[in-house]
């Protein structure tokens, strides 16, 4: 219904375009492509594809290894017309993923108009995310340039990581200057259940009233134990139980720089747990030497005195391109193998014994199956077992990004839960499930979400959102998903924290997902954070004691503090509250 739904909606514009005093103009030749473009077009092929009676010339093409840029492989096609400056341009195509080691399980392209020589200045740019169905693009858009016949092109980029796509239907179409651009719809991504009256949300408010909050009942008595009627009390969320996370760089925390001071102040603020991005990883901990390791536990120590708790990434990373290159030498003796791998647990974990909360002891071994393929999956058992012999009050986890990927035998998802069973099968001492959660821009809907996590909750392993963010030029997307996403997780009673890849696009790894800007401005995205954490999903509620000297307020979960006050007599404590629970506040 969705690619009825949006065929429907760009015949309206042909509807809209023909009624103005300019007929539209076709700026691309209706001929198949030919051949991709690009400086490492070798990464990729194109061929054409049977289309049906929506979608017409089709092609296909395969990326077989990521460039280094998106550009390096592409498909430029020149107009055949002249653009004016200030006409209304529209772009249409229709595309679907094939194949894709994308995680978030979908297809990238990116679609740019611009010269066609020199410094390819650019008339428009924007970036589309793809699953398995058939989707229409439209984006309207005012030409800021002339271009004569050739000058100008459409280029369709596909050099991300490796995948395959189909597209379809490409055409770009000037409307003449007398069209307002807002006239047309512009193609902006949607999942089940973004309407504003959509079911789940009633159910996922009921479910975070239940098991995000708890009865705090405070009786307030005078120094003789007798009942105060009347005082004043106040009752203040001060840390929640639910863990806010991000990843951090530890030359960000010890730094210097104005940046990094405001980065400190910022993940101080807004976050009570922080994991490491890539300090603890393999070649790093391994090449940094001493003075690497003593940066690390520098941070640490800095985590610990302000309030955050430290969280381990990762020890074992099982592909080639993952860990030391000697590491691969070994490829053709296991024991070797074998012993390399877990003196590394070993060695690492001794080193950073009881210094961190949880620690990811195996990544993505969904893709990253270098060593396992030797060893056997049975193998990772044992890393957990080593692991927790050397470190042992450390939680520890399996960390992946495929559980909301696929339904049935042999999907992603279901390979993790494999994965997941073998391991406490093997009574590895596996304390909890990493999901990492990178989303761009056909994110899967709420309801598809909580019916995965039900069914890894089966498991009995707490649930832990370790990488979330969402990366897509869809502003209004990114906004809304990034709500309704945190709103479900929340809402789950197997999630127990959620933890964001990074929060300034000064030091992250896809810039567009930060919830704060270069410069330190927040972003609507991360305005969404702070709205659900720090007001919709917070307590701070004054309330009057009864005749009995009591109060209750149902309060969110984590550490309260509470102050009672009666005619200038002032009594208060701070408590964790895990549950329903009573205080007495004595004022004398």
């Amino acid at each position: 219904m969705e690619r009825i739904r949006a065929v429907g909606t760009i015949l309206l514009v042909w509807a809209v375009a023909e009624s103005s005093s300019a007929a539209p103009v076709t700026l691309l030749a209706r001929t198949p492509p030919t051949g991709l473009a690009g400086a490492a077009s070798s990464a990729g092929r194109i061929e054409p594809v049977a289309g049906d009676d929506q979608h017409q010339l089709a092609f296909r093409v395969s990326t077989s290894r990521k460039p280094p840029y998106p550009w390096n492989v592409s498909l430029p096609t020149r107009t055949a017309g002249a653009i004016r400056a200030g006409d209304t341009l529209q772009l249409t195509y229709s595309a679907r993923r094939i194949t894709s080691s994308h995680e978030t399980g979908e297809a990238q392209v990116d679609a740019v108009v611009e010269e066609s020589g020199g410094e390819h200045r650019k008339l428009m740019e924007c970036s589309h995310s793809f699953s398995d169905e058939w989707a229409d693009v439209s984006v309207p858009f005012r030409a800021d340039k002339d271009a004569a016949a050739g000058e100008a092109q459409v280029a369709l980029r596909f050099g991300f990581a490796p995948q395959t796509v189909e597209v379809a239907n490409l055409a770009l179409v000037d409307h003449g200057p007398d069209v307002d651009p807002a006239t047309f719809p512009r193609t902006i991504r949607r999942y089940p259940g973004f309407e504003a009256d959509a079911a789940w949300r009633a159910t996922a408010r009921e479910r975070i009233d239940r098991i995000r909050k708890a009865d705090l009942t405070v009786s307030v008595v005078d120094a003789d134990a007798r009942p105060i009627p009347n005082a004043r009390v106040r009752v203040r969320l001060e840390r929640h139980a639910f863990a806010l996370g991000t990843c951090i760089k530890a030359p960000r925390i010890l730094g210097t720089t104005p940046d990094d001071a405001r980065y400190r102040e910022t993940l101080e603020r807004h976050f009570t747990k922080a994991v490491f991005e890539d300090d603890l990883k393999w070649d790093p901990w391994e090449q940094g030497g001493d003075v690497h390791r003593q940066r690390v536990l520098e941070t640490i120590r800095w985590l610990r005195d302000h309030g955050l708790s430290p969280r381990g990434h990762v020890m074992v990373w099982p592909s080639w391109g993952r860990m030391p290159a000697r590491v691969q030498s070994l490829a053709n003796d296991p024991p070797a193998l074998r012993r390399a791998i877990e003196e590394r647990v070993e060695g690492q974990t001794r080193a950073l014994a009881g210094l961190l909360d949880e620690w990811d002891v195996v990544n993505e071994n969904y893709a990253h199956t270098d060593a396992t393929d030797i060893l056997g999956r049975s193998a990772m058992a044992e890393w957990f077992r080593i692991a927790s012999r050397e470190t042992p009050g450390t939680k520890l986890f399996y960390n992946d990004y495929v559980m909301f990927q696929g339904e049935g035998p042999g999907s992603p998802s279901d390979t993790l839960f494999t994965i997941l069973t073998q391991l406490k099968r093997a009574n590895a001492p596996i304390g909890g499930i990493g999901e990492q959660a990178h989303f761009g821009g056909n994110p899967p809907g709420p309801e598809a979400v909580l019916a995965k996590l039900d069914r890894f909750a089966a498991l009995e392993l707490p649930i832990q959102i370790t990488e979330f963010d969402v990366d897509t030029a869809d502003r209004e997307l990114q906004v809304a998903y990034t709500r309704d996403f945190l709103t479900t997780v929340f809402s789950h009673p197997a999630i127990t924290g959620v933890i964001c890849w990074g929060f300034w696009e000064g030091s992250h790894w896809k810039p567009r997902a930060a919830f704060w800007d270069r410069s330190w401005n927040l972003r609507p995205n991360g305005q969404v954070w702070l709205n659900l954490f720090e007001r919709e999903w917070m307590t701070d509620e004054t309330v009057t004691t009864d005749a009995a000297g009591q109060c209750t307020v149902r309060a969110f979960k984590g550490r309260i503090r509470v102050e009672a006050d009666a005619h200038g007599r002032i009594d208060g404590a701070t408590l964790p509250l895990n549950g329903d629970d009573d205080l007495t506040l004595r004022l004398r």
